[in-house]
C-alpha cells in the first residue's frame, strides 16, 4: 500500500512539475476586434470557419507537435474550430513563437486561445492565471484596409507579464502587402502578406523583449 501511495505521489509530482515549469510559457489571444474595409468582404468570408475538425486533421496536429506537447495540440485543435481573418495572426504568432523557442527552450509552452477581455491589466492577469502562463499576448484591435496603394493592416498588441503583473509592451504597428521574403514569404498584393507582415513585426518585438529581459521569466 505504501509503495502504491509513493507511486501515485511521484506521478502527481512529475505531472505538476511538467505543467508548472514550462519556460517560457505564452498564451496568444485572438483579436478582441477585427475591422475590415467593405472592399475586403469577399476575402474576409474565405477565412471564417466555425466547425469541428475531422479526426484525421486532429491527428495531424498531434503528430506535428509530438508527445511532449499534448496540451498544446488540444488547445490548437480547439482554437482552429473557430477562426477568422484576425485569428490568422494569432495562429501565426503561436507557430512562430514555438518554432523559434524550441531551438533553445525545448520545455517551452505556447498555444492560442479565444479569450474575450477589455485589454486591462486585471483582465490579462485573470487570463494568465487561468492558463497558468507567465506571458499573455493580447490583440485589442486589428484593421485591414484596401486603397489605391493596395492592402495594409494596423494592429495594436499588448504583452502582459504575470510575474510582475505588468503590461510591458503596448504598441500600434502597421504592415503592407509586400512579400518580406524568408520565413514570412508570401505573394505580394495578397491579404496573406498583410497577416504575415503583422505577425512578423509582433514576433520580433515580443521575442526581442523576452530575450533582453530575463528578470521577467519565472
Amino acid at each position: 500500500m505504501k509503495k502504491l501511495l509513493l507511486i501515485i505521489s511521484l506521478f502527481y509530482y512529475l505531472t505538476s512539475f511538467s505543467q508548472e515549469n514550462r519556460v517560457p510559457s505564452i498564451v496568444v489571444l485572438s483579436p478582441q476586434e477585427t475591422v475590415t474595409d467593405k472592399a475586403l468582404d469577399s476575402i474576409t468570408k474565405m477565412y471564417q470557419r466555425e466547425q469541428k475538425l475531422t479526426e484525421e486533421h486532429k491527428q495531424r496536429v498531434r503528430e506535428s507537435n509530438g508527445e511532449n506537447f499534448e496540451l498544446k495540440s488540444e488547445k490548437e485543435i480547439l482554437f482552429m474550430e473557430k477562426m477568422d481573418l484576425g485569428s490568422q495572426i494569432t495562429f501565426g504568432l503561436n507557430f512562430y513563437f514555438s518554432f523559434k523557442l524550441f531551438e533553445y527552450y525545448e520545455n517551452h509552452m505556447v498555444y492560442p486561445a479565444h479569450e474575450t477581455n477589455n485589454s486591462t491589466k486585471s483582465e490579462l492577469k485573470k487570463i494568465a492565471e487561468k492558463h497558468n502562463m507567465n506571458w499573455v499576448v493580447n490583440i485589442p484591435r486589428v484593421e485591414f484596409v484596401q486603397n489605391e496603394n493596395g492592402m495594409s493592416g494596423e494592429i495594436r498588441y499588448q504583452l502582459y507579464n504575470l510575474k510582475f503583473d505588468e503590461i510591458v509592451l503596448d504598441e500600434e504597428l502597421t504592415a503592407d502587402d509586400q512579400n518580406p521574403g524568408f520565413t514570412f514569404a508570401c505573394e505580394s498584393g495578397t491579404i496573406n502578406c498583410v497577416t504575415n507582415n503583422l505577425t512578423s513585426v509582433i514576433s520580433n518585438k515580443v521575442l526581442g523583449f523576452l530575450n533582453k529581459n530575463r528578470k521577467y521569466w519565472r
